[in-house]
């Protein structure tokens, strides 16, 4: 069952006969379905509750924002409390087929109308792409990437993402313990997941049209890179791992440049 079929069977959204409209039942929120940017927006709302635990009381949608005398629009805002005043995280959504630079501009928004917000995290995600940071108190200013949001109940993320094996806590697990937040409770990691040929094809373009640089690289140039990268993801999959052993191509947080180097140059002497 994918997140969709859940979201409409747990009361959290529903749609009309032909499924042009979607509404967000909480907020009572109807919403035409057709835009590319409302499929992103309805699976990053149900991920937040599903998957990550908030309780839906604390996540709202289509939330304004005061930035200087302009008012804008943040997609979805996860709030620390029940009462929706203390913002904690930022999500920004946007449609799937978007170019490196118009992500990077999407970036940009959102991480400004976290700090005007007062957010501590912000998520920008085309569902194929994500970016996610940190906000620190003394310099908000200053991004900190990090490989993920925090999920419900956990008061300090892990350095990654993805580990072998994934993590022994079930999303039915998650959605029972949504209103009883455990600060002691373990983060929840994830395996890596089959893709469909079409949004494997996606992710190759857009990965090839960032390494191309708009044209600042020769295409043939930015392809041998891209090989390079696919390389280093197929040898880091194949190798053997023991369950809950951190994958190495992913994001870590807190890596400076020369370890980062040094880590996926590792790669390619591991073992399969």
């Amino acid at each position: 069952m994918n997140l969709l079929d859940t979201g409409i069977e747990k009361g959290l959204i529903r749609f009309d006969e032909d499924r042009t409209f979607i509404t967000y039942i909480h907020q009572n929120k109807k919403r035409n379905f057709t835009y590319p940017e409302e499929k992103v927006q309805a699976e990053t709302f149900l991920t937040l509750n599903l998957i990550y635990g908030y309780p839906e009381s604390r996540i709202k949608q289509f939330v304004s924002v005061q930035m200087g005398s302009e008012t804008k629009e943040a997609d979805i805002i996860v709030y620390a409390d029940d009462a929706c005043e203390s913002t904690y995280i930022l999500v920004e959504c946007k449609k799937e087929d978007l170019t490196d630079q118009q992500f990077n501009i999407a970036v940009d928004q959102a991480y400004s109308y976290a700090v005007a917000e007062g957010a501590k995290y912000v998520w920008t995600t085309s569902r194929i792409n994500n970016q996610y940071y940190e906000i620190p108190e003394k310099k908000p200013k200053t991004r900190i990437e990090i490989p993920d949001i925090p999920q419900f109940g956990i008061s300090k993320l892990a350095p990654y993402k993805y580990v072998k094996g994934g993590s022994s806590q079930t999303e039915t697990d998650i959605v029972s313990s949504v209103n009883e937040p455990d600060l002691n409770k373990k983060q929840k990691f994830f395996e890596l997941q089959d893709v469909s040929e079409n949004e494997l094809t996606k992710i190759f373009m857009q990965s090839h049209q960032a390494l191309w640089g708009g044209g600042q690289r020769n295409p043939s140039v930015a392809f041998d890179e891209l090989d390079k990268l696919i390389f280093c993801k197929i040898w880091d999959e194949r190798h053997p791992r023991k369950i809950g052993e951190p994958y190495d191509f992913q994001i870590f947080r807190d890596e400076d440049p020369e370890d980062l180097l040094k880590r996926i140059k590792n790669i390619g002497t591991l073992p399969i």
